[in-house]
């Protein structure tokens, strides 16, 4: 079936290539055993969820009578939300012809379905319908009206950062749960009892409670007080490996560095100088935070633990139906009417999508925040994201098309050798001006590349564009490395081009082989380079000219305008600039309502000699300066979690500083 014909018009870019290659990108992919893909749907009215399951279920059984072909199921759903997660065997969307049941049944309930890279098929239980465990209701209830949650990788819960100390000297984390997202991870038996427990509402991974919910089950306090040295302290080596916990192997991790920023001890602020008396130089006081004024230091924490295959796949294409169960999984430990603020961090994202708050992550992530606001006895929701880093990585170009210019434009996609993975890039334009538009894919040897058919998304036209792994493997071809020319026709006046290029260079504590793939504009670097290298505008290189833009490199799911989904920027404490990878707006589409840039830039720089910032590693008393906006997004959060924000220094309305700084830049924490 070639890419883009026979689809029903809801399935999105990645399903229908991994339809259209047979899936053969899928890790473990086994014809004979009963495997089913992981999909995000956004059906076309909440509550259909059910109904539409259960009729697709029956189509497939006639089509496939007596076959052992799993059926379909879904993840735990909420009715007033139109998102839900599905399993299902591969026969449910493909072969799909038009007009046969199937086909209808997906036109008919979903408006669009993805499938949730990494592009891994996984063996899961028998149909059933599962609600959401009621996790406030089981174990030890919190009378805290802040509840905090994180998604990210490696949570160091016996650090003593995040521990409490009773008067009878008695420890207690304050992580109330762990779910990792490992879909092989096995419980570790301790005598008649174990540590760690599947998940009966979303049926994979394994969770870890504070406070158990049975007695079979040994709770993190109680795992920790089994890991104590001969000296009454914690032996946190063995309680890790015991454990199984292999991203804690490490002494550091972005996820125990992200932690401390957002929950730890320790605020940012008594990390550096002081800011109002004194000098940036001058020594950190490391003064602890006072739950008073800063709650986040004693605040319960959930943390929701990535899968390796997702941390290994740093495209970020598959984070749709991990954050959407994961932050359900968060919520789940909200109690009505006593949990009021659940503030949750997440500082992962991809470069490509949309960019116009229209990405299927983002419209279920404005979902939630629209369900959880405070009303009805309901906790507000706010959740925090990072703008990216990709400011200076070069996976962006924009064309605008204005009265003279050609209506064609061509740029350079740079594909390094030896890199182990797919590449990805999208090609993006308003629908309304795409219609004549063609977009073409030449390799260095002057090979056509298939190109997949222009998708229709909300009022945006997709081309997406793929170049396998440019280093042979068993059964696998090395493609071409070098430079692609990616060229687009038809561009119609003030018409806008927009094209990303799927980040690949590894996520913090893996190794993939995976090099990084960036766009060119060749004719730029022959006629204005040399003298671009010489001129500096504002601290930054210039850059103009090029089809190469800064600009509007925002994380692509942190485009959308939404008041309780916010967003932020880094700065350099020396000076107040923007850090230089922190990526800046303005998002695609209307420019009276898209997203301009970050809300607030907070520090990630201490200078230009001393990069990043300091907080905890994976080990109590370690410690690692990590570099990029994952750390002001925890710091943004913290803030957020007290009273009121205090006031952003030096805003600025001059051109581009928005798109950059947003309101402008808020001390640490």
């Amino acid at each position: 079936m070639a890419d883009g014909e026979s689809y029903p018009s809801c399935f999105g870019p990645y399903l229908r290539y991994a339809i259209s290659t047979h899936f053969e990108y899928f890790a473990f992919f086994d014809e004979r055993a009963n495997f089913r893909l992981f999909l995000l749907a956004e059906f076309k009215k909440a509550g259909e969820q059910d109904e539409f399951v259960d009729r697709l279920n029956a189509a497939l059984s006639d089509l496939y009578p007596g076959s052992p072909s799993p059926s379909v199921d879904l993840g735990p759903a909420d009715d007033n939300i139109p998102f839900a997660t599905v399993r299902a065997p591969t026969t449910a969307v493909t072969p799909v012809t038009p007009g046969s049941p199937v086909f209808v049944l997906w036109e008919r309930y979903v408006s669009r379905v993805e499938l949730s890279l990494p592009l891994k098929l996984s063996v899961l239980p028998p149909f059933t319908k599962r609600k959401i465990v009621q996790r406030w209701n089981e174990g030890k209830k919190s009378s805290s009206p802040l509840l905090i949650g994180m998604m990210d990788d490696g949570c160091p819960f016996a650090a003593a950062q995040f521990l409490r100390v009773a008067a009878d000297g008695s420890v207690s984390t304050r992580v109330r749960g762990i779910w990792d997202q490992n879909r092989t991870k096995q419980p570790v038996p301790v005598n008649t009892r174990s540590f760690g427990q599947a998940l009966t509402d979303f049926a994979y991974g394994l969770e870890y409670r504070r406070d158990p919910p049975s007695a079979s089950q040994i709770g993190l306090d109680e795992w920790i007080s089994l890991h104590l040295t001969p000296a009454g302290s914690i032996d946190e080596d063995g309680c890790y490996a015991h454990g199984r916990f292999a991203r804690l192997a490490s002494q550091q991790s972005h996820g125990a560095h992200v932690m401390d920023v957002l929950v730890g001890r320790t605020p940012i602020s008594s990390r550096i100088g002081p800011s109002s008396v004194g000098d940036r130089r001058d020594p950190p006081s490391w003064n602890p935070g006072n739950a008073t004024n800063d709650p986040a230091c004693d605040a319960d924490l959930v943390f929701v633990q990535f899968s390796d295959d997702c941390i290994r796949d740093a495209t970020g294409v598959w984070l749709k139906g991990y954050v959407f169960e994961g932050i359900r999984y968060i919520m789940s430990f909200a109690e009505p009417n006593v949990t009021e603020r659940v503030i949750i961090n997440l500082s992962y994202g991809p470069t490509t999508g949309p960019h116009d708050g229209t990405a299927d992550l983002e419209s279920i992530l404005s979902a939630l925040v629209a369900e959880f606001n405070g009303s009805s006895g309901k906790p507000k929701l706010d959740i925090f994201l990072a703008v990216g880093n990709t400011y200076l990585t070069e996976e962006h170009a924009l064309y605008t098309r204005t009265s003279g210019q050609p209506d064609q434009v061509e740029w350079t996609w740079r594909l390094p050798p030896d890199n182990t993975v797919l590449c990805f890039s999208e090609v993006w334009m308003d629908s309304a001006a795409a219609t004549g538009a063609t977009v073409t894919l030449t390799s260095p040897r002057g090979n056509n590349i298939p190109v997949a058919g222009n998708v229709i998304m909300g009022s945006s036209t997709m081309w997406r564009l793929e170049v396998g792994p440019t280093v042979a493997a068993p059964g696998i071809a090395a493609q071409e490395h070098g430079d692609y020319i990616i060229k687009v026709t038809g561009i119609p006046v003030n018409a806008e081009v927009h094209a990303y290029a799927a980040r690949t260079n590894p996520n913090m504590g893996v190794t993939t082989g995976a090099k990084r793939s960036l766009f060119v504009d060749p004719n730029w670097e022959r006629t204005r380079s040399a003298a671009a290298a010489y001129t500096r505008v504002n601290g930054e290189f210039d850059k103009t000219g090029s089809l190469i833009s800064r600009f509007g490199t925002l994380n692509g799911i942190a485009t959308d305008n939404d008041a309780d989904v916010h967003v932020a920027g880094g700065y350099i404490l020396y000076d107040g600039r923007k850090s230089p990878y922190s990526s800046a707006g303005p998002a695609r589409g209307n420019p009276a309502t898209r997203r301009v840039g970050p809300d607030y830039v907070l520090p990630c720089d201490e200078s230009y000699a001393l990069s990043g910032m300091r907080a905890g590693g994976t080990r109590s008393g370690s410690m690692f300066r990590l570099i990029g906006t994952s750390i002001a997004a925890p710091q943004l959060a913290r803030q957020f979690a007290k009273t009121t924000y205090p006031q952003p220094l030096n805003f600025s309305t001059a051109p581009s500083e928005p798109e950059k700084r947003g309101a402008g830049d808020l001390p640490p924490p």
